[in-house]
C-alpha cells in the first residue's frame, strides 16, 4: 500500500459480487470447464440501451453494457520475446515484468441475461478462449512446448466501461510485456468558467483485478471499484426568514484524467494537468411556480425546512441523476478554484451569484457518495459536507476478506 502524510484514497480492487459474480441459480453460457468463463451478475439491471452513456451509479452492470479485460499468464524467457511456458505457475510480483497479455488483450466482454459472453477473435458470437493445458494454448492449439498447465497463475485486470473512457497506455500491444497502466479521461470539455458543463454522460467508471489464479478457482469473478466520487446536494433553512432557491450550480476548473499504473511494487496514481472548465447546474428552479424552490421559514417545534436530499436539477424522480460523479484528486479535491454558486432570494432579498467554498478539511474520496449541506442560518449560507448514508454505493471489498494485500490505494 502506499501511504501518504495528509490524504490516502482507497479503491479496492479483487474478486466478490459486484458486477460480475456466480450466483448458485445462473450458470454462464458456457460451462465447460475448459473455457475461461466471466461468471455472471449477481444482480442485474435492465437496460434501456443508454446504461453506457447515461449518469448513473450503479450497483450491478446493466444488461447490455461491457466491459475490457487484459488476461495475464505466461512470461517470456528473460532477454526474448519467447514464451516461458515452464514458469506459468510463476506468481505474478516475479513474472509481471516479463509477462505479456497472453490470454487477453483489451477484450470485450458483454453482460447478458443468462450470462457473460465474448468473442476471443473481436466478432459477436460466443466464443471463448480455454485455460492453457498440456500441449493446447488459450486458443486450443496444439503446442508441444506447453507442459502440464493445470497451476498455472493467471492474472486478470478489468475496466468499465470497455469504450468512451478508459485506454491502456501499456502493454502498447499483445506482444509487448509489463503490468498495465490506465488512463480513465472524463467525457467533458470547457476552456471557460461560464461554460455549461453537463454530467448526464458521465460513466460510473470502475477497475478490477484479480491476481494469482489458477483453473481451478473456476469462472472469473470480479468485483469492480468505483474509480470516481459522487456528491449531492441539499438545501437546509435554520433562518427565521422565508428562503427561495433558484438555482444552484458548480464551478471551477476539474481534473480530466487519472492515470493508474500497476507496473511497480506499488500502485502509482496520478492527476495529469489536464483540466476542464466550466459550471454544473446542480438545480434549476426557474421555471418552478414562483421561480424557485420555496423553503419557508421554520415554525413551531421545527427548527428547519429542507430539499429533498438530494437535490436535482429540477427535483426530478430519478435520484441517481442528482449525483454529479467528479474525479477527486489531492489536495485542492476536484481540481482549482472550485466553488457552489447559489441563485437565491432571503426575506425577499435577491442574491443572484452567492459563492461558497469547500471547507478545507473536506477529502473526497472515490466510490464514496457525499451530500453538500447548504445550511443557511442566520442570515448566511453556510456549507458542510457529510458522507451520504453508508457513504459507498460499493464497497469493492478484497476477494480474500483482507483489504491490505491486493488493492489499490490512491493517495
Amino acid at each position: 500500500m502506499i501511504n501518504n502524510k495528509s490524504i490516502l484514497y482507497a479503491l479496492f480492487l479483487g474478486i466478490a459480487a459486484t458486477a460480475c459474480t456466480e450466483s448458485e441459480d445462473i450458470k454462464p453460457e458456457y460451462d465447460d470447464s475448459s473455457f475461461i468463463n466471466f461468471s455472471v451478475p449477481a444482480q442485474v439491471k435492465s437496460s434501456d440501451g443508454a446504461g453506457e452513456t447515461k449518469s448513473v451509479l450503479l450497483d450491478a452492470l446493466p444488461v447490455g453494457s461491457s466491459f475490457g479485460v487484459l488476461g495475464y499468464c505466461v512470461p517470456y524467457t528473460v532477454g526474448t520475446t519467447t514464451p516461458d511456458y515452464n514458469n506459468g505457475s510463476a506468481i505474478w510480483s516475479l513474472k509481471k515484468k516479463l509477462c505479456p497479455p497472453d490470454v487477453f488483450f483489451e477484450q470485450k466482454v458483454i453482460v447478458g441475461d443468462n450470462g457473460c459472453t465474448y468473442d476471443r477473435n473481436g466478432g459477436t458470437s460466443n466464443d471463448p478462449k480455454y485455460w492453457y493445458k498440456e500441449g493446447y494454448d488459450t486458443n486450443n492449439k496444439s503446442n508441444g512446448s506447453i507442459p502440464d498447465a493445470e497451476n498455472y497463475n493467471y492474472n486478470f485486470f478489468a475496466y468499465y466501461p470497455y469504450e468512451g473512457c478508459f485506454t491502456v497506455d501499456a502493454p502498447a500491444a499483445v506482444g509487448a510485456a509489463g503490468a498495465p497502466v490506465f488512463t480513465f479521461t472524463m467525457p467533458q470539455s470547457g476552456d471557460s468558467e461560464t461554460t455549461e458543463l453537463s454530467h448526464d454522460n458521465t460513466p460510473d467508471a470502475m477497475l478490477a483485478v484479480l491476481y494469482n489464479q489458477t483453473k481451478d478457482n473456476g469462472s472469473v469473478r470480479f468485483t469492480f471499484s468505483h474509480v470516481l466520487t459522487a456528491l449531492g446536494f441539499e438545501v437546509n433553512n435554520f433562518s427565521d426568514y422565508d428562503l427561495t432557491i433558484h438555482s444552484i450550480k458548480l464551478g471551477g476548473s476539474f481534473y480530466k484524467k487519472i492515470n493508474i499504473d500497476l507496473t511497480g511494487d506499488n500502485v502509482a496514481f496520478s492527476f495529469p494537468e489536464d483540466r476542464y472548465k466550466g459550471k454544473y447546474t446542480i438545480f434549476d428552479g426557474t421555471a418552478m411556480e414562483g421561480g424557485g424552490l420555496s423553503l419557508p421559514a421554520p415554525t413551531g417545534e421545527n427548527t428547519v425546512t429542507s430539499s429533498r436530499s438530494p437535490i436535482g436539477p429540477n427535483s426530478g424522480d430519478d435520484i441517481n441523476e442528482n449525483f454529479v460523479m467528479l474525479i477527486s484528486g489531492t489536495g485542492t479535491s476536484f481540481g482549482e478554484e472550485v466553488k457552489v454558486i447559489i441563485d437565491y432570494t432571503f426575506n425577499n432579498v435577491r442574491v443572484p451569484n452567492k459563492e461558497l467554498t469547500r471547507p478545507g478539511t473536506f477529502t473526497p474520496q472515490p466510490g464514496k457518495r457525499y451530500i453538500a449541506q447548504l445550511n443557511f442560518v442566520g442570515d448566511a449560507f453556510v456549507i458542510n459536507f457529510v458522507v451520504d448514508n453508508n457513504g459507498e454505493w460499493q464497497n469493492g471489498a478484497a476477494d480474500d476478506g483482507n483489504t491490505g494485500n491486493d488493492d489499490i490505494v490512491f493517495e
